[in-house]
């Protein structure tokens, strides 16, 4: 996971002086790329040892990363480190928002992951995510958007749910367990 958090700090020095969590969709390009590599790299070093798995704990990882309530009381932290399993690869992460979790499912070409992840969300959360997501699709729209959407809805219809996957399953306790209620979910868009 030390690559992803070179891939990390490399897209924050290249968004400098702004933080990661001012991403917009129009910076992708320029910001993205360090950490799509990383990904990259991340998934061909473990080729002999289950590449997808390792592409979707770093996935998990920025994802429960992007849910993270902000700020973080110090409460919060201390609950988290001793119970939350993606605590402290999630800490190496700078704070970052969804469009950088979209551009880089799209980068990815992850749509069958989006969906097993968006699906493992509790249903009030799952719901506002994919609301995000169609927000963020509507937003300055290219072709490759409507191709990731199309991907997306595809794998939406085919979904049958993964029950017996242990990643998936820690995921959805994670989210279960730490995300307030969506009425009370103060963490950037």
């Amino acid at each position: 996971m030390t690559i992803l958090h070179g891939g990390f700090l490399l897209a924050e020095q290249l968004f400098h002086p702004k933080a990661l969590a001012e991403l917009t969709k129009s910076d992708w390009e320029r910001v993205g790329r360090p950490i799509v590599e990383a990904l990259r790299e991340i998934s061909s070093a473990a080729a002999h040892s289950q590449p997808f798995a390792w592409k979707k704990k770093a996935l998990i990882i920025i994802w429960a990363k992007v849910l993270q309530p902000h700020p973080v009381t110090p409460s919060d932290t201390e609950t988290r480190w001793q119970e939350d399993l993606f605590f402290s690869v999630g800490n190496m992460i700078p704070t970052i928002n969804h469009t950088i979790l979209f551009e880089l499912l799209k980068s990815l070409e992850a749509s069958g992951l989006f969906i097993q992840l968006l699906m493992a969300l509790p249903t009030t959360i799952c719901h506002a995510e994919l609301e995000r997501f169609l927000e963020h699709v509507t937003v300055d729209t290219s072709a490759e958007d409507v191709a990731f959407f199309l991907d997306v809805w595809w794998e939406v219809m085919k979904h049958k749910g993964h029950p017996q996957d242990p990643l998936l399953s820690q995921f959805s306790a994670m989210a279960h367990k730490y995300l307030p209620a969506l009425d009370e979910f103060p963490h950037p868009p």
